[in-house]
């Protein structure tokens, strides 16, 4: 009785509102960790503070600025106060964009929950590592984490201007999502889904439209400082290129996986897309395997991005909450041991020279097996 009750509050309650709840939800529990009067916010202070202060200042950011020049222009509202002001206001957003992450997820997913089982999800996905590094250093992770839940609902619900706007938007952090990105826009090319590819141009077209009073050299739109970025920390990134050459293996191993990986996830994408009718579950799948091979895959890409994790965690669960008692208890310590006890573990013990986070792929690569295999298992996805 009370599970339906809370099931039709969570469906039925105004959005924002529910986003309200879990944030002061998420400030209760993270608090144990973080003090907001103390972050360590270096990311921020890199990415936006720094340059955003520099473009203040200037007209203009240094050309070895590795990220897109819409980041800093984006980012102006919260880095045009205090360092320690600005810190806090992106903190207390963060919390925000992470309530609403959580919110669509749910909704996503469509799991009937109690309230210990809300309570749970908010607890277990505040508490995961890469979610506690972002909001400690300030990361737009969280971000990109909101936009990925959002593209997986506006698919769901078929609003396709509003899923090319947010396409858009992703690219605001642009390598995280860039797979999904790509075989979607491929995919609205070959429906002829012109919606999406309209609200995807409108969102490119503006980001380019603000950068451009500020550029230096054309390269700055899409990040002038990349190549040496690369080039520098690629070793130390939290992806297969990073964890392979860390190990010692030439540079061509990981180019040759992560090459299999990609004409296996066209081969998928190609085959789903092109059945008459596509069972949202297979959607879910799609978007979860996609997700995690491009955490994998993409050359630059750190330990803090791994919060877009919590997608092909949600999916896995739900395939999990379908199984008999048995097996839905093994599979939910298996979840949790990727998500929690694998990702702390290969933290604390294996950080690698010069502070590299290469290892921090393997709950990554643990996760992708686990969900293609539930997926199998899944009956409706045959249907």
């Amino acid at each position: 009785m009370h599970l339906h009750i809370f099931s039709r509050f969570t469906r039925n309650t105004n959005f924002f509102k529910l986003v309200l709840i879990v944030a002061l939800l998420l400030a209760g529990i993270l608090f144990v960790f973080i003090d907001p009067r103390k972050l360590d916010a270096s990311d921020f202070m890199l990415v936006a503070w720094n340059p955003g202060q520099e473009l203040l200042r200037t007209g203009s950011v240094h050309a070895d600025y590795p990220y897109p020049l819409w980041t800093v222009v984006v980012m102006l509202p919260f880095t045009i106060w205090a360092s320690g002001t600005a810190m806090l206001l992106w903190f207390i957003c963060n919390l925000f964009m992470l309530a609403a992450s959580l919110i669509v997820l749910i909704r996503l997913f469509e799991w009937s929950v109690s309230p210990v089982f809300f309570l749970s999800i908010v607890i277990l996905s505040g508490y995961f590592l890469p979610i506690l590094t972002s909001l400690w250093l300030g990361q737009l992770t969280i971000f990109s984490l909101l936009m990925l839940s959002l593209t997986a609902y506006m698919f769901k619900i078929q609003r396709w201007r509003w899923l090319g706007i947010v396409l858009g938007l992703s690219f605001i952090k642009p390598q995280v999502m860039i797979l999904l990105v790509g075989f979607l826009l491929l995919w609205a090319l070959w429906q002829r889904r012109w919606q999406v590819l309209i609200g995807f141009s409108m969102a490119m077209i503006f980001l380019v439209l603000i950068s451009l009073p500020f550029i230096s050299s054309p390269l700055q739109i899409i990040g002038g400082g990349i190549g040496n970025h690369l080039v520098a920390y690629i070793k130390q990134t939290s992806t297969l290129w990073g964890l392979l050459l860390l190990l010692g293996f030439p540079w061509w191993v990981p180019l040759a996986i992560s090459l299999i990986l990609l004409v296996w996830l066209g081969y998928i994408w190609f085959i789903t897309l092109s059945r008459i009718v596509i069972s949202p579950n297979r959607i879910d799948f799609l978007f979860s395997v996609t997700t995690i091979i491009n955490l994998m895959i993409v050359p630059y890409s750190w330990m803090h991005n791994l919060a877009l994790l919590l997608l092909p965690l949600g999916y896995g669960l739900t395939l999990v909450l379908r199984m008999k008692n048995g097996a839905r208890f093994l599979w939910s310590v298996l979840l949790f041991g990727i998500m929690h006890p694998l990702m702390l573990g290969v933290f604390y013990l294996f950080s690698g020279p010069l502070g590299s986070q290469a290892y921090q792929v393997i709950p990554a690569i643990a996760l992708l097996p686990a969900i293609y295999y539930l997926s199998k298992c899944d009956i409706s996805l045959t249907k």
